[in-house]
């Protein structure tokens, strides 16, 4: 990895896009203050990795979509497939809240019928 400074970046980044571009492995990293500012990756590189950190649950939805510049998840998907990259899957403890969720709702949607039918049942 290649470490510049900010100025340093103003008068190399052709050079330096050129590099990464060429270079899969390649990654420069930009400091300002002598602190980490920044960082080139080649695309392919930056794309597989928050790819990669979704499928894994290291990122939201929402921040891997924005950090790709992607507006449907469908796009998201698709590069996913592209790359080799396996969906992600909710864990058990996530399904398990989800189907409480919906016998919740459900039951909420139900419970006026169920409340007639024992009023009818009344005679009322």
């Amino acid at each position: 990895m290649q470490v510049v400074t900010a100025t340093e970046i103003k008068n190399q980044l052709g050079d330096l896009f050129d590099a990464i571009e060429k270079n899969e492995g390649a990654s420069v990293l930009i400091e300002r203050n002598r602190r980490p500012a920044a960082m080139l990756l080649n695309a392919q590189v930056a794309e597989k990795a928050i790819l990669g950190a979704y499928a894994h649950g290291v990122l939201p939805r929402a921040v891997a979509m924005q950090q790709l510049g992607l507006d449907w998840y469908g796009d998201l998907l698709q590069r996913m497939n592209t790359h080799g990259i396996e969906r992600p899957s909710a864990s058990a403890e996530d399904m398990n809240v989800m189907k409480r969720s919906v016998d919740d709702v459900l039951g909420c949607l139900d419970a006026p019928r169920t409340r007639a039918a024992r009023l009818s049942k009344l005679g009322r």
